[in-house]
């Protein structure tokens, strides 16, 4: 059981991890070429290849000291279980969800552009997203309110949410935040990350190759 001080430790390491996320997402911003980025349609990529370079080996670091954030395994009959829900949500989504300004921006891409950002979106943003917000954040506040799990699990979906400044309609943030519940479901029932990472891949495959049917 960790101590008092180990908790401590532990929460400071999190909540560190989501300061330096936060953090190079801003800096990306002072690029000097950050509008050209943003008109060709590469900034989501080049955002996504700095936020994996520097959470993923943050994640190693960890588990090289920790085994209570594994990878794992995928176990087909859960996966199925889970990959319905997820289907079921996306269903639902259609009926109220707006189309939204960004993804509109990015089918009117190249297919140059469109290809890199569907490989970094699908490949890995949900490795480097799934550890930072499903692992660390998650753990963290399960670490001080195991016996409150829904509540850990909608903080962390709110913040995931609300780190999705690309769209602006609320109902895209409500819908966002309900697929970071199920992803939080996942990867308490599965007691790993390898479910959500592979969720959070087929959203993100079927939510983004309709833009580069249209590029």
């Amino acid at each position: 059981m960790d101590t008092q001080s180990d908790k401590v430790t532990l929460t400071l390491f999190y909540a560190a991890s989501f300061v330096v996320y936060y953090i190079v997402t801003m800096l990306i911003t002072l690029f000097p070429n950050y509008g050209a980025l943003r008109n060709n349609g590469l900034l989501v990529p080049v955002l996504c290849l700095f936020e994996f370079a520097v959470i993923y080996p943050l994640y190693r670091f960890y588990c090289q000291r920790r085994t209570d954030i594994p990878l794992g395994y995928l176990r087909p009959g859960q996966a199925l279980l889970f990959v319905a829900a997820l289907v079921a949500l996306m269903v639902a989504q259609t009926q109220f969800l707006q189309p939204e300004g960004w993804l509109i921006a990015q089918s009117q891409q190249g297919r140059s552009s469109m290809l890199i950002l569907l490989l970094t979106a699908v490949l890995l943003a949900p490795v480097f997203e799934e550890v930072l917000f499903r692992g660390f954040l998650l753990q963290g506040f399960l670490l001080w309110a195991p016996k409150s799990r829904f509540a850990c699990m909608l903080l962390t979906s709110l913040l995931f949410a609300a780190m999705h400044t690309q769209y602006v309609h609320w109902e895209t943030i409500v819908a966002l935040t309900l697929f970071s519940l199920l992803l939080c479901y996942a990867r308490l029932r599965s007691k790993s990350l390898a479910l959500p990472i592979f969720l959070h891949t087929l959203n993100n495959l079927i939510a983004i190759l309709p833009a580069w049917f249209y590029a």
